[in-house]
C-alpha cells in the first residue's frame, strides 16, 4: 500500500489536491485547520495514513510559514485526523490491517463498522478545536502578520505542482483494481495481503526510474521498527503479561459481555499511549478473538479498534504519524529559522500533543463507549 501510494505521490496528485485547498483557505486560519483536517481524513481512507501525513504536512507548514501562523495545533488536528481515516477502512492504517488478517472481516465491514463511528469523532474533534479556539488563536496570527486582503497587501500564491499523467493514470487504476479486489477479495479466493503485494510490484514495475528508493516507499524503516516492538510484545506475552490482561478485562466486567467489550477498548487504549498503535494491536488480538469465540460478535473488533484509535491520538507515542510529523517539523523549522518568531513553541514536544491528545482522547472513548453499547443491546 505504500508502494502505491508512493506512485500517486510522485505523480503530483496528492500536492495538486493540496495546494490547492491551501489557496482556498488562505486569509483564514481556522478555516485551514478545518479544511486540511478533512482533507487529511479523506486521503487517509484509501492510503496509508502516513503517506496522507507525508504530503500534508510539508504544504501545511509552508502555508503556516506565509502566513506566519502557528504551525503545532494544525499539525496536531492533522495526526488525530490521519488517525481517523486510518480507522475507517481496512487499508486506512496498520491496526486494521492486523485486525483483517486475524479477523477474516470484508473490506465492506470496516465500512459499515468503522466509518459512521470514525465521522462522528471527526465532527467532535472539530468541535473541541473551536472550544479552544481562543487557546490558538490562528485568526489572530493571520491579521497580525500583515498579508491579508485587508491590510492592503498580498495573499501568499499557490501555483498547482507539475502533474505526471503517466504516474497519474497508472496510480489510480492500481488503485482502482485495488479497491475492487478488496470488495470481491472472497470471489477470488485472494487474500488482502496477497492483493496488497500484487499491486505494490506493479507500482514499482511502473516507477522503476525510483528503483533505489523502494525500501523507504514501502516503509522500509518502519517495518523495521515494528519489527523490533513485535519482539517487545512478544517477550511480554511470553512472560505472561497477556494472561494478566485477560484476568483484569474478566474481573472488570464481570464476566458480562457488554462490559467485556468496554474493558478491552479502554485497556487497550491506555496501552497504545506507550505501545505503540501496530504493537498494541497485536498484543491484544489474541484476547479479542478469545472473546470473539465466545461472543461470535464482530463488535469485538470494533471495541479493539476503536480503543486503538482513541489511545493512538492520545499521545506522540501513540501513532507513528505524530512522530513522522514532529520529524517534518523540526526539519522545515531548521531550515527556515524565522518561524520560530510566530510559534508558540520550538517543537511539537510529547507535553504539547498531550495537553491536546489526551482530552480528546477520553472524548473519543466516552463515545466510543456510547456506540459500542448502543449497537452491542
Amino acid at each position: 500500500m505504500s508502494l502505491v501510494s508512493a506512485i500517486l505521490a510522485r505523480s503530483g496528485l496528492f500536492a495538486m489536491i493540496a495546494h490547492r485547498a491551501a489557496a482556498g483557505a488562505v486569509g483564514n486560519g481556522w478555516w485551514i485547520l478545518v479544511l486540511f483536517s478533512l482533507l487529511t481524513y479523506s486521503l487517509s481512507l484509501v492510503v496509508n495514513n502516513l503517506a496522507a501525513i507525508v504530503v500534508i504536512a510539508p504544504v501545511t507548514l509552508t502555508l503556516c510559514r506565509q502566513m506566519k501562523l502557528d504551525p503545532i495545533p494544525i499539525l496536531i488536528a492533522e495526526i488525530i485526523a490521519s488517525n481517523l481515516g486510518g480507522a475507517s477502512t481496512m487499508i486506512g492504517d496498520f491496526p486494521n490491517m492486523i485486525i483483517l488478517s486475524a479477523a477474516h472481516l470484508q473490506f465492506v465491514d470496516f465500512i459499515s463498522g468503522m466509518m459512521v463511528p470514525c465521522l462522528m469523532l471527526l465532527a467532535v474533534m472539530l468541535g473541541y478545536f473551536q472550544w479552544r479556539r481562543g487557546e490558538i488563536m490562528l485568526d489572530l496570527a493571520t491579521a497580525a502578520q500583515g498579508q491579508t486582503d485587508a491590510s492592503g497587501g498580498s495573499t501568499p500564491v499557490f501555483e498547482d505542482p507539475v502533474v505526471d499523467p503517466r504516474l497519474l493514470k497508472w496510480g489510480l487504476g492500481i488503485l482502482a483494481v485495488m479497491l475492487i479486489a478488496f470488495v470481491l477479495f472472497e470471489t477470488l479466493q485472494l487474500r488482502p495481503g496477497w492483493i496488497a503485494l500484487l499491486g505494490g510490484l506493479v507500482a514499482l514495475a511502473v516507477d522503476a526510474r525510483y528503483k533505489d528508493d523502494w525500501f523507504a516507499d514501502c516503509g522500509g524503516p518502519d517495518i523495521l521498527f515494528f519489527a523490533g516492538l513485535f519482539v517487545m510484545v512478544g517477550g511480554l506475552v511470553a512472560a505472561g503479561v497477556l494472561d494478566g490482561f485477560v484476568w483484569l478485562i474478566d474481573t472488570v466486567s464481570g464476566g458480562c459481555d457488554v462490559p467485556r467489550l468496554l474493558a478491552l477498548m479502554w485497556i487497550a487504549a491506555i496501552s497504545t499511549i506507550f505501545l505503540n498503535a501496530g504493537p498494541s494491536t497485536a498484543f491484544f488480538i489474541p484476547v479479542a478473538n478469545g472473546m470473539y469465540q465466545s461472543l461470535a460478535d464482530p463488535r469485538v473488533w470494533w471495541a479493539l479498534s476503536l480503543g486503538v484509535l482513541a489511545g493512538s491520538s492520545a499521545a506522540l507515542s501513540g501513532a507513528t504519524a505524530g512522530v513522522v510529523t514532529v520529524s517534518r517539523l523540526d526539519r522545515y523549522v531548521a531550515d527556515h529559522p524565522e518561524m520560530k518568531d510566530f510559534m508558540s513553541r520550538p517543537t511539537l514536544d510529547f507535553r504539547t500533543y498531550l495537553n491536546w491528545g489526551l482530552p480528546i482522547m477520553g472524548i473519543f472513548l466516552a463515545i466510543s463507549t456510547l456506540y459500542i453499547t448502543s449497537v452491542s443491546l
